[in-house]
């Protein structure tokens, strides 16, 4: 069994319902795309929107992936945390909708996940309720930052709270950068960009205390955790010779490393086992970020390619550490 952890698909219904409210800049991904960029990803959009809502085509694609099984959650791009509270919460109950009817068609491929009203905390928690309850969605996929607040804020908490409680994880996976004016060049609005940001969801979640407050929070950081992992020994450095940073947590970042999950799509069998060797199997997921063109089409090669990879590890990045995560 081979479990993708990191797939998305897009809802028609929100894009129409925000036509006429979204500006030029509510989403920083396109306010700092080059032309060049927005060109290319125009020309993307017919073969994407088959991707993202036809049952045949994922499933062709799955099958030339060697994927048996698929977690969905929407585009990160239908986040809309621009959005008025209370049209962002009826717009999350769209896109939740949306991949439960997804998830319908084929229960024994698909997993669900769902988004949440992020910038309304009361509604994010009646979002949580209906989601999982009546939906059978098992984990929410949230931005690094939510508008002007950080994932560190206090405001948070009680999201934080319900989740641990009923034992559903988050996945933090950006879209852009949110000042993202020095990126536009190069395609760095998504190549330099996401991993950026986060790595600054995982100072939040580490450095402002997140973790500690909620222990037995299940949180999943995209492609690979961003830059974290790669360069964890800077952080370190800063936690053991400043005293503002080392007086906010107990231990040094390196050690919240295995406290978080992860997933493959970081296109490189060196940096997988760098990965592996940092946080454990146990903590990886196979993830293809399907359909986009920065996804991995062939997101098995990476694990094949590490031949050093115990059967043990192996089965944990194709199937068992996404079972456990989702609750499969």
């Amino acid at each position: 069994m081979i479990i993708d952890a990191h797939t998305h698909t897009l809802c028609p219904a929100v894009n129409d319902r925000v036509a006429d409210s979204i500006e030029p800049d509510s989403v920083p991904y396109q306010r700092d795309m080059s032309p060049e960029s927005k060109a290319r990803d125009a020309e993307q959009k017919p073969e994407l929107f088959a991707k993202f809502t036809r049952l045949d085509q994922r499933l062709s694609d799955m099958k030339a992936m060697g994927v048996d099984r698929q977690v969905i959650a929407p585009a990160p791009g239908q986040q809309h945390y621009w959005a008025e509270p209370s049209l962002l919460a009826e717009i999350s109950v769209m896109q939740n909708d949306h991949v439960a009817a997804l998830v319908a068609e084929a229960p024994d491929v698909f997993v669900g996940l769902g988004t949440l009203p992020m910038t309304d905390t009361a509604a994010s928690l009646t979002e949580i309720e209906r989601a999982t309850r009546e939906l059978g969605l098992r984990a929410f996929q949230i931005d690094s930052r939510v508008m002007e607040r950080e994932l560190s804020d206090h405001s948070l908490d009680p999201i934080y709270k319900k989740l641990e409680e009923i034992g559903v994880g988050l996945m933090i996976h950006p879209l852009g950068f949110s000042h993202g004016e020095r990126l536009t060049p190069f395609f760095m609005v998504n190549s330099v960009a996401q991993p950026l940001e986060e790595l600054i969801a995982f100072n939040h979640l580490v450095m402002g205390g997140v973790l500690d407050r909620f222990p037995k929070l299940k949180v999943y950081i995209a492609h690979g955790g961003g830059f974290a992992p790669f360069y964890i020994g800077r952080f370190d450095h800063a936690w053991k010779v400043r005293p503002e940073v080392n007086a906010l947590i107990p231990e040094p970042p390196s050690a919240y490393l295995k406290r978080i999950w992860y997933d493959t799509c970081v296109y490189r069998s060196d940096h997988l086992r760098h990965l592996v060797s940092t946080v454990g199997a146990d903590r990886i997921m196979l993830g293809s970020d399907y359909p986009f063109d920065m996804g991995d089409t062939d997101p098995m090669a990476i694990v094949n390619e590490c031949d050093d990879l115990t059967a043990t590890e192996r089965d944990a990045i194709t199937h068992g550490t996404a079972a456990a995560f989702f609750g499969l």
